[in-house]
């Protein structure tokens, strides 16, 4: 009897030891790296900037009004990858007051090149066929409190207030048919003939018709499934047409060539879903 509970005790044992020995074995979860491009175009024209002021026109609205650009620049975040077999990943949120503590937040700027690309790390590995993310900073981003880096008004975010929250997309030029007169005001310069539409808000407000929620998420197909493995960094290219939104608003520079509140903002942030496609990705 003794020597049959030794022999259990003595299997039990092994096969505790050999599992954790399994254990140990077991390789964490492969995963890898994927790049996003944000390419900003006016129409077919890869966009480009000119002087506040200047009187070259490079771009032409559906309704023939001739204008040019100085600013563009919009916030991204919530980025999300999907895959056809269920993979998924989310990009880790996060707001500090210590600038290398931002994730998750990404500012694109024009007369910035390297704004435009967004590394993304530790993606499980597996086919992905699909992106959406948030053209915007939502609740989450504004409720925060104090915030760092990018999100920064003293390192040049574009916040009105909390109410209203950070301008999600802005677009400066000149058009020949804005009626702004040229204005000088505490060392601060208006020049003729400027636009300045800025597009923000976060959430609505009964009591104040002029908050409204223009935080717009965007989803795309990728066009085909891509693989992401150790080995494998696919990069996504994805553009940005500034015309689409203008257009789509049926913008008239005569009549709208100032916007700075949530409310005037809205008919141009109803029309950035249709602002996006994938051009295309290298595998």
């Amino acid at each position: 009897m003794k020597t049959i509970k030794f022999i259990v005790i003595t299997v039990c044992i092994l096969s505790v030891f050999t599992a954790c020995q399994e254990d140990e074995g077991v390789a964490p979860e492969a995963s890898g790296s994927f790049v996003v491009k944000f390419d900003n175009y006016v129409g077919d024209q890869p966009m480009q900037l000119d002087p506040a002021g200047s009187t070259e026109y490079r771009y032409t609205t559906g309704a023939g009004q001739e204008f040019n650009l100085s600013t563009c620049r919009y916030y991204i975040s919530n980025i999300k990858l999907e895959g056809p077999d269920g993979a998924l990943f989310e990009d880790a949120m996060h707001v500090s007051a210590n600038a290398d503590e931002i994730a998750g937040y990404y500012l694109m700027q024009e007369n910035e090149a390297a704004s435009h690309f967004v590394n993304l790390d530790n993606i499980p590995a597996g086919k992905y066929d699909k992106i959406t993310f948030t053209l915007g900073i939502p609740e989450d981003g504004v409720q925060e409190g104090a915030a760092g880096g990018i999100l920064d008004p003293a390192e040049g975010a574009w916040f009105w207030n909390w109410n209203a929250g950070y301008i999600n997309l802005g677009i400066e030029g000149t058009a020949a048919d804005s009626p702004q007169e040229r204005i000088e005001r505490n060392g601060q310069v208006t020049e003729a003939h400027t636009f300045g539409l800025h597009v923000g808000g976060w959430k609505e407000a009964e009591a104040e018709d002029n908050f409204v929620n223009n935080i717009r998420t965007v989803t795309l197909s990728l066009g085909s499934s891509v693989t992401v493995s150790e080995n494998l960094e696919p990069e996504a290219h994805l553009v940005f047409d500034l015309l689409k939104v203008l257009d789509g608003a049926n913008i008239d520079f005569s009549q709208t060539y100032a916007v700075h509140s949530p409310r005037t903002g809205a008919p141009l942030a109803d029309q950035i879903p249709n602002a996006f496609v994938v051009d295309h990705v290298h595998q």
